[in-house]
């Protein structure tokens, strides 16, 4: 069959479900759709990953792994790249 050929690290997604991406790009928050896709799939496989499909326990199974794995990145060094991409926030 005539199949198209794409490059291996593009992704195409139907411009209907780009759509649905739309507004939480519009109120903030995303800054595209192509990280809300992202956001989306890595949640989808951490579903997958951790045989469960409840987020909030793939989400712990994730943070375990790689607290495991040590593979995570400080604290104090996301804070500081927050704070550098945001500003100073009011406590």
């Amino acid at each position: 069959m005539n199949k198209p050929v794409r490059h291996p690290d593009r992704h195409f997604i139907p411009p209907a479900l780009a759509e649905r991406f739309r507004p939480a790009v519009e109120n903030g928050r995303f800054e595209s759709v192509g990280e809300a896709v992202v956001v989306a799939a890595q949640a989808f496989a951490d579903r997958l990953e951790f045989e469960t499909a409840d987020d909030v326990e793939a989400i712990r199974r994730s943070i375990a792994a790689s607290i495991a794995e040590e593979d995570y990145e400080d604290a104090d060094a996301v804070f500081a790249r927050l704070r550098q991409r945001y500003g100073e926030g009011e406590d």
